[in-house]
Protein backbone atom coordinates (compact mmCIF):
# COMPACT_ATOMS: atom_id res chain seq x y z
CA UNK A 1 0.00 0.00 0.00
CA UNK A 2 1.17 3.47 -0.75
CA UNK A 3 1.34 5.87 2.18
CA UNK A 4 1.07 8.96 -0.04
CA UNK A 5 -2.60 8.29 -0.90
CA UNK A 6 -3.82 9.27 2.56
CA UNK A 7 -4.43 5.68 3.59
CA UNK A 8 -4.18 4.71 7.22
CA UNK A 9 -1.20 2.45 7.83
CA UNK A 10 -2.00 -1.09 8.89
CA UNK A 11 -1.84 -1.60 12.63
CA UNK A 12 -0.08 -4.71 13.85
CA UNK A 13 -2.31 -7.28 15.56
CA UNK A 14 -0.88 -6.61 19.04
CA UNK A 15 -1.93 -2.94 18.87
CA UNK A 16 -5.36 -3.84 17.49
CA UNK A 17 -6.04 -6.35 20.28
CA UNK A 18 -4.68 -4.03 22.97
CA UNK A 19 -7.09 -1.32 21.82
CA UNK A 20 -9.90 -3.85 21.46
CA UNK A 21 -9.37 -4.99 25.04
CA UNK A 22 -9.49 -1.36 26.21
CA UNK A 23 -12.84 -0.92 24.42
CA UNK A 24 -14.21 -4.08 26.05
CA UNK A 25 -12.97 -3.07 29.51
CA UNK A 26 -14.50 0.40 29.22
CA UNK A 27 -17.88 -0.92 28.11
CA UNK A 28 -17.83 -3.82 30.57
CA UNK A 29 -17.27 -1.41 33.46
CA UNK A 30 -20.13 0.81 32.28
CA UNK A 31 -22.45 -2.16 31.72
CA UNK A 32 -21.68 -3.66 35.12
CA UNK A 33 -22.27 -0.31 36.79
CA UNK A 34 -25.63 0.07 35.08
CA UNK A 35 -26.68 -3.50 35.95
CA UNK A 36 -25.64 -3.03 39.60
CA UNK A 37 -27.57 0.25 39.75
CA UNK A 38 -30.67 -1.48 38.38
CA UNK A 39 -30.30 -4.30 40.91
CA UNK A 40 -30.02 -1.77 43.69
CA UNK A 41 -32.98 0.29 42.45
CA UNK A 42 -35.10 -2.87 42.26
CA UNK A 43 -33.76 -4.09 45.61
CA UNK A 44 -33.02 -7.57 44.25
CA UNK A 45 -31.11 -8.40 47.43
CA UNK A 46 -34.45 -8.20 49.25
CA UNK A 47 -36.31 -10.48 46.86
CA UNK A 48 -37.82 -13.70 48.21
CA UNK A 49 -35.68 -16.84 47.86
CA UNK A 50 -37.89 -18.23 45.09
CA UNK A 51 -37.17 -15.16 42.95
CA UNK A 52 -33.45 -15.26 43.71
CA UNK A 53 -33.24 -18.96 42.77
CA UNK A 54 -34.11 -18.21 39.14
CA UNK A 55 -32.18 -14.94 38.90
CA UNK A 56 -29.04 -16.40 37.23
CA UNK A 57 -31.09 -18.27 34.64
CA UNK A 58 -33.21 -15.26 33.75
CA UNK A 59 -30.12 -13.00 33.72
CA UNK A 60 -28.29 -15.40 31.39
CA UNK A 61 -31.36 -15.62 29.18
CA UNK A 62 -31.53 -11.81 28.87
CA UNK A 63 -27.81 -11.70 28.12
CA UNK A 64 -27.95 -14.44 25.49
CA UNK A 65 -30.87 -12.83 23.66
CA UNK A 66 -28.48 -10.16 22.47
CA UNK A 67 -26.93 -11.61 19.32
CA UNK A 68 -23.50 -10.03 19.82
CA UNK A 69 -23.14 -11.37 23.39
CA UNK A 70 -24.47 -14.81 22.44
CA UNK A 71 -22.03 -15.15 19.54
CA UNK A 72 -19.00 -13.85 21.42
CA UNK A 73 -19.76 -15.99 24.46
CA UNK A 74 -20.16 -19.06 22.24
CA UNK A 75 -16.75 -18.36 20.68
CA UNK A 76 -15.14 -17.97 24.10
CA UNK A 77 -16.79 -21.17 25.35
CA UNK A 78 -15.69 -23.09 22.26
CA UNK A 79 -12.08 -22.03 22.90
CA UNK A 80 -12.38 -23.12 26.55
CA UNK A 81 -11.88 -19.55 27.81
CA UNK A 82 -14.86 -19.46 30.18
CA UNK A 83 -15.08 -21.00 33.65
CA UNK A 84 -17.19 -24.13 33.96
CA UNK A 85 -20.58 -23.68 35.54
CA UNK A 86 -22.98 -26.36 36.68
CA UNK A 87 -26.61 -25.38 37.08
CA UNK A 88 -28.73 -25.83 38.97
CA UNK A 89 -26.46 -25.42 41.97
CA UNK A 90 -26.57 -23.79 45.40
CA UNK A 91 -30.27 -23.12 45.12
CA UNK A 92 -30.24 -21.85 41.54
CA UNK A 93 -32.80 -23.28 39.18
CA UNK A 94 -34.17 -22.72 35.71
CA UNK A 95 -37.02 -20.26 35.51
CA UNK A 96 -40.36 -21.17 34.07
CA UNK A 97 -41.39 -19.53 30.80
CA UNK A 98 -44.86 -18.94 32.23
CA UNK A 99 -43.55 -17.14 35.32
CA UNK A 100 -44.00 -13.41 35.65
CA UNK A 101 -41.26 -11.44 33.96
Amino acid sequence: MSQDLGETPLQPPDIHFQELEEVFQRHAAALESEVRALQQAHETAQWPSAWKQIYNWKFARCFSRQKIWRNWAADAAAWGLLPDRQYPNRGNQMGCEQSQE
